[in-house]
């Protein structure tokens, strides 16, 4: 069912002229996120952020959305703004979004680079999701604040890095519980695996090597999936153009100005 919303928050960066990149962001974050990849990226492209449905400055879609409400929003998004066929780039759930929006307009997209997620939510995967969610509930934010953090970010990471991971936890903190709750109903929904082989179009599959969320396997089984699709894997965690910021903004970068 499509909810009735006003437009996804967005901004715009970059020449008219360039190619146009949406760039989609994880569950409990916001268009902030890829703060490290505009500076070089708006010099190639014309790069659109977004903010999700009930995160950042986005309303939530209301009961039980599905991506494909999400792939619509970001559709009438585009649509507002006279843009018409551009590429995405996806972490996590962005890259679900991405995934969704690509296989119900196709004639909209130029190329995808999809990053730490896989293509389906098996059943044991749901239950994980239903436990999070009782225990924001019961332990409150600041728990799942912290136990998100510790799901994306190593312990190694998060020592060496701690300025960076409380920008980070801020994002968490301050995304609604509604966003949240209709994000987790979209991404238990998913199934796209049989529907992979339709894509078409140039497409990246970016994995972290040491992602706690999402093995690389499940990643690479992605890749599998879509014809000519490539495959990388990074060192970090679930959270990559964060945790390998330049090596993610020169793969992914380099990958659409070539596609």
């Amino acid at each position: 069912m499509m909810h009735q919303q006003d437009h996804l928050a967005s901004e715009i960066c970059g020449s008219e002229r360039a190619p146009a990149v949406v760039l989609l962001h994880p569950i409990c974050a916001n268009r902030d996120i890829w703060r490290l990849q505009v500076p070089v990226w708006s010099a190639y492209f014309r790069v659109i952020l977004v903010d999700l449905p009930g995160h950042g400055l986005s309303k939530p879609l209301g009961d039980a959305p599905q991506l494909t409400d999400f792939a619509a929003a970001l559709r009438a998004t585009l649509d507002a703004a006279g843009i018409d066929k551009v590429a995405l780039v996806g972490v996590s759930l962005g890259s679900m979004v991405a995934q969704s929006f690509a296989l119900a307009y196709p004639e909209r997209t130029r190329a995808l680079v999809l990053a730490n997620a896989g293509a389906m939510t098996p059943p044991q995967v749901q239950t994980l999701w239903d436990e999070r969610l009782r225990n924001y509930q019961a332990l409150g934010a600041e728990n799942h604040v912290r136990e998100t953090a510790a799901r994306w970010f190593s312990p190694s990471y998060r020592a060496s890095a701690p300025l960076t991971v409380n920008w980070i936890e801020e994002q968490i903190r301050a995304t609604s519980q509604a966003g949240y709750v209709g994000a987790v109903h979209a991404i238990k929904g998913m199934d796209h695996t049989s529907r992979l082989a339709r894509i078409a179009v140039p497409t990246m599959v970016i994995a972290g090597k040491n992602d706690a969320a999402v093995k690389p396997e499940i990643c690479a089984g992605v890749a599998n999936a879509i014809r000519d699709a490539r495959y990388a894997v990074l060192p970090g965690g679930h959270i990559s153009n964060v945790e390998c910021a330049t090596a993610f903004t020169e793969l992914a970068g380099g990958f659409l100005l070539q596609s």
